[in-house]
């Protein structure tokens, strides 16, 4: 498989993202809220990819640069 281009991960990363906040506006409160403990793992994983996200397109601008 090859190697795909920071802004590509970038992107891909973002729609993990965009999922895990989907999720928590689902069942992070309210009738259909799920345990703290996985509220809190959710949470955590948004964080991760958001921060990935993040250093691979400043990473994508500093090669395209």
């Amino acid at each position: 498989m090859e190697r795909l281009a920071h802004s590509d991960m970038a992107d891909e990363l973002a729609k993990l993202a965009c999922s895990k906040r989907t999720w928590l506006g689902a069942f992070g409160s309210g009738r259909n809220k799920r345990p703290d403990y996985e509220i809190e793992t959710r949470n955590r994983e948004l964080a991760v990819l958001e921060q990935a996200t993040a250093d691979y397109r400043r990473a994508a601008e500093r090669i395209s640069a």
